[in-house]
């Protein structure tokens, strides 16, 4: 399976998030046949290994205005936008690149929520792969 790119939606704020090098241009996400990449500019960066992913679900309660990147707990939430959203249950958990939304620090991942232009091709993409 080669990679499927997936654009992380966004809504009228985008230009603030691109002001923070974390815009569209360079936020996406990409499935191929061993992992799951999440990238949003230099603020995230997380790789998924295939196998980690135990649950995806679009039932995320409201993420009301707030917008980037922001985690505690093991729980993240990456977005641009409140539509679209999917969540991602990872077990074992896995752990973040050091980027501007992680404090420059490694964090551990057990969910993740993501605003996707194309929520359902995404999760289509997990389940081909057997996901």
């Amino acid at each position: 399976m080669s990679a499927q790119q997936f654009a992380i939606s966004y809504d009228g704020l985008a230009w603030l998030a691109a002001l923070f090098g974390a815009g569209p241009r360079s936020s996406r996400v990409e499935v191929d046949a061993d992992q799951v990449r999440v990238r949003m500019g230099s603020s995230f960066r997380l790789d998924i290994p295939r196998s980690s992913v135990r649950g995806i679900s679009q039932d995320v309660g409201p993420v009301g205005v707030t917008r980037g990147v922001r985690g505690w707990g093991g729980q993240w939430l990456v977005n641009g936008s409140a539509e679209g959203l999917v969540r991602l249950t990872l077990d074992p958990p896995c752990y973040t690149g050091r980027g501007i939304g992680t404090l420059l620090r490694r964090a551990m991942v057990r969910s993740l929520t993501l605003s996707l232009a194309d929520p359902d091709g995404f999760i289509a993409a997990l389940r081909d792969a057997g996901t």
